[in-house]
C-alpha cells in the first residue's frame, strides 16, 4: 500500500501548480477585462457625441421639412398623443415617478404653449430616460427617449422658431451676433 506521506508528496506539487496556473489566469482575464472595459467606455465617449450630431441633424431635417409645410400642427399633435399614451412605466435610477409625472404634466400642454424652458426640460427627460434604458438594457426606453426629442424638435420648429422670427422682423428680438474670426 501507499503511505499518506508519499501521497501528500505528490498531491502538494500538483496542486500548487494549479493554483499558481489559476492565479496567473485570474490576473491575465483581470488585465484583458480591464482593457475591455476601457475600450467600451471609449466606444460609449464616441457614440454619445455620434448621437448628439444625429440629433443636430435631424433638427436641421425637421427645419427644412418646415419650410416646405412639413410638419404640420396636426402631425406634432399626434406624435404628442402617441408620446403620451405609450408612455413607458418609470424605473427607478434616473427615469423615476417624480419624473414621470412632470412628462405628463408637460405632455399635456399645448405645444404651441410650451415655452424653451420647458422644451429644455423635455429634452432632460429624455436624456434621463435614455440613460436609464442605456443602464437597464431596455431598448423601449432608448426608443421612447428619441421619439420624445424627436417632439422637442418639431415643437421648436413648427412653434418657437416662427415665434423668434416674427419677433426678429418686427425688432422685438435682435439676432444673435455672429462671434469674430
Amino acid at each position: 500500500m501507499v503511505d499518506m506521506v508519499t501521497v501528500l508528496s505528490i498531491l502538494i506539487p500538483v496542486l500548487a501548480s494549479i493554483l499558481v496556473s489559476v492565479a496567473s489566469l485570474a490576473y491575465w482575464l483581470g488585465r484583458r477585462f480591464t482593457l475591455i472595459d476601457e475600450r467600451f467606455e471609449k466606444v460609449e465617449r464616441e457614440f454619445s457625441s455620434f448621437r448628439d450630431v444625429f440629433i443636430q441633424y435631424n433638427e436641421i431635417l425637421v427645419s427644412l421639412l418646415e419650410a416646405k409645410g412639413m410638419p404640420s400642427r396636426g402631425e406634432v399633435l399626434a406624435l404628442k398623443g402617441f408620446l403620451g399614451s405609450l408612455r413607458p412605466q418609470p424605473t427607478s435610477k434616473y427615469y423615476t415617478e417624480e419624473v414621470a409625472r412632470r412628462l405628463d404634466e408637460l405632455l399635456a400642454k399645448d405645444p404651441e404653449e410650451l415655452t424653451l424652458a420647458d422644451l429644455r426640460e423635455l429634452d432632460r427627460i429624455a436624456d434621463l430616460i435614455w440613460n436609464e434604458g442605456y443602464e437597464s438594457g431596455r431598448m423601449d426606453l432608448r426608443e421612447y427617449a428619441m421619439k420624445l426629442k424627436l417632439y422637442v424638435m418639431m415643437v421648436k420648429v413648427v412653434f418657437i422658431y416662427p415665434k423668434l422670427r416674427k419677433l426678429r422682423e418686427e425688432g422685438v428680438v435682435k439676432p444673435q451676433s455672429q462671434p469674430s474670426r
